[in-house]
């Protein structure tokens, strides 16, 4: 991430792409590359690979979105909760339509990057329209700050370039170890491989999201949080479930198909949560502690229901 954001500024990118798409794609990376990994050489890659992507969203949403609001009043902005909220729920109804008949195929799996490519398209186009005010230009500049505090006049290119090339290849190999050891974490810990995608994977791979959104929040930086929570469940959904289907075809099971129902009545949960708080005709939208103790109460009961406490 702070290789991508500092190449970013660099070349004169908008500080609003890369908080919208860079941070949230960043935060998303550890889901997709296991996802990777777990589809072309691990076995049973599928199961685990859908249980971390559903898994990791569940987290983003429950504790990445539900924490922060314990900690601050998240005041989402009349853009956000207009353009990248309904880009989400659009996407999120794509993938739960290519599950109706049991599997997501290799040509689902490229509708599904086409879509996420014209979404950071739109993203891109709506920056490049709205000019940000004071406030959301400090926003944005905290929030790439908490990548990296090197000032932007010392950044180089090369020296981004090693970030990123440094990045890639822990990512990779953490994730091709991680792989490795999935059968072992299945049979010590008793669990299916769907299971274990959904836990234990799921929200290892989701603690740079849950990190970013709870340093944001102590900063009181609450527009942030929304888009990142957001953007990085659409980079989940899109090249954590699309971009393995294009290698191996993804077999979905009832368990499966019943969490993804699910984790669409949570985002109900979110947006009715932050409909009830809006001001009708305002146009900022709350997001308070009892919205953020709605969604992490169902994340619980969710969590403890995998693992089979009741």
């Amino acid at each position: 991430m702070r290789g991508a954001v500092s190449l970013a500024e660099r070349f004169g990118i908008s500080k609003l792409v890369i908080a919208s798409t860079l941070i949230a794609l960043g935060t998303g990376l550890p889901t997709i590359a296991v996802n990777v990994f777990l589809v072309i050489f691990g076995d049973n890659g599928s199961d685990i690979a859908i249980g971390n992507a559903i898994g990791t969203n569940y987290v983003n949403i429950g504790l990445g979105l539900g924490i922060p609001a314990f900690l601050i009043t998240i005041i989402t902005k009349y853009q956000v909760f207009e353009k990248e909220i309904p880009i989400y729920l659009c996407i999120m109804a794509l993938l739960t339509a290519f599950m109706f008949d049991g599997v997501i195929s290799t040509t689902e799996g490229i509708i599904i990057l086409v879509v996420y490519i014209i979404t950071l398209f739109v993203i891109y186009q709506y920056s490049t329209r709205e000019k940000l005010d004071v406030i959301d230009h400090e926003q944005v500049d905290i929030d790439t700050s908490t990548i990296s505090n090197i000032k932007k006049d010392e950044k180089i290119i090369s020296k981004s370039v090693i970030y990123i090339l440094i990045g890639f290849i822990l990512l990779v190999t953490s994730s091709i170890f991680l792989v490795s050891q999935t059968n072992r974490f299945s049979i010590d810990f008793d669990i299916s491989p769907y299971i274990l995608g959904v836990t234990l994977i799921g929200i290892g791979t989701s603690i740079p999201m849950i990190y970013t959104s709870i340093r944001s929040a102590k900063k009181g930086y609450t527009d942030i949080i929304v888009g990142n929570v957001f953007g990085s469940t659409i980079a989940n959904i899109s090249l954590g479930i699309g971009l393995p289907a294009i290698f191996v075809p993804l077999i979905l099971n009832k368990e499966i198909i019943t969490d993804v129902y699910n984790f669409n009545i949570l985002n109900i949960f979110v947006i009715f949560g932050l409909l009830i708080e809006m001001k009708l005709l305002g146009k900022n939208k709350s997001f308070n502690w009892v919205s953020g103790l709605i969604i992490v109460l169902f994340y619980i009961v969710y969590l403890l229901s995998k693992l089979g406490v009741f």
